[in-house]
């Protein structure tokens, strides 16, 4: 049986970036991903600034791009009042950037192959055995053993849970979140929005989608769902992705030859818009 240098367990921005950069120094790298690329996430698919170096080491930047996307000029916030503050963003090369996590995450993933990453997809870890190094079982009954397990698999991370690590999750609130069509004249903007029941992040994603997010206590989301209803036009049964827990104690992110990384690691705020930024970090 082949033995890895490094295993990792999840193909986002943080598990296809950690690849990528191991493959390209040589390093002996898999990555396990539970879901089958393209696939859409929960998120509000905005870039910050920051993420352009990252990209730029990994010959990723212009590329990303070339994706259908919008480049964001202002952040313009509302109060639960009504008062608005807008505020500029960066514009040029590293400007603030919205693109969807199903096309952005498979370039990354591609990007990670191609640097030498073994790439499984619809891959389920079941179980976890450290003795001289990892053993990975997985759904399909295949084995994989790796010296070191990188655990890159979100808020929810199974690596966590199979080694007992996985904090308490906090049950105050959930998000949902769609892609809409994007209004007319809604402009290069990103939204953020207080409302009565939460709050609501808006950002046009390319030249036909607005990424439309909620964030609310389970009590008060059937409320903001209607706000959205009305504010979009969208069906009372539209169908909305939704996350939970969006936030949890932080995880250690180094043990013995164990690491984790991205929200497996720590959640960021989503109202930061900074979650990809920490992934790719």
């Amino acid at each position: 049986m082949e033995i890895f240098d490094v295993a990792i367990v999840g193909g986002g921005p943080a598990g296809s970036s950690c690849a990528a950069f191991c493959a390209h120094a040589g390093v002996q790298t898999i990555v396990l991903e539970r879901e089958k690329f393209p696939r859409e996430k929960v998120c509000g698919d905005c870039l910050n600034p920051a993420c352009w170096p990252v990209l730029e080491r990994l010959d990723l930047a212009q590329h990303v791009q070339a994706l259908p996307h919008a480049k964001l000029d202002f952040v313009e916030f509302i109060a639960v009042g009504g008062r608005r503050v807008i505020v500029d963003l960066p514009s040029g090369n590293e400007c603030e950037f919205a693109v969807k996590r199903s096309v952005f995450d498979d370039l990354l993933l591609k990007r990670a192959g191609e640097l030498g990453a073994h790439i499984y997809e619809e891959t389920t870890v079941t179980a976890l055995t450290n003795s001289h190094g990892w053993t990975v079982e997985t759904s399909s009954g295949e084995r994989f053993v790796a010296r070191t397990l990188v655990g890159a698999d979100g808020r929810n991370s199974t690596v966590a849970r199979l080694c007992n690590l996985l904090p308490r999750p906090e049950r105050e609130r959930i998000a949902l979140q769609s892609h809409l069509p994007l209004p007319s004249k809604f402009g290069n903007s990103a939204v953020l929005q207080f409302l009565p029941n939460g709050y609501s992040g808006l950002a046009p994603v390319n030249d036909q989608e607005l990424n439309v997010c909620l964030v609310a206590r389970p009590r008060e989301m059937e409320a903001l769902k209607a706000w959205a209803t009305k504010r979009f036009g969208v069906s009372p049964n539209h169908a909305w992705r939704t996350i939970t827990p969006l936030t949890r104690d932080p995880l250690s992110p180094a043990h013995e030859n164990l690491l984790f990384i991205g929200d497996a690691a720590r959640v960021v705020e989503p109202f930061t818009g900074e979650g990809i930024y920490y992934a790719l970090r």
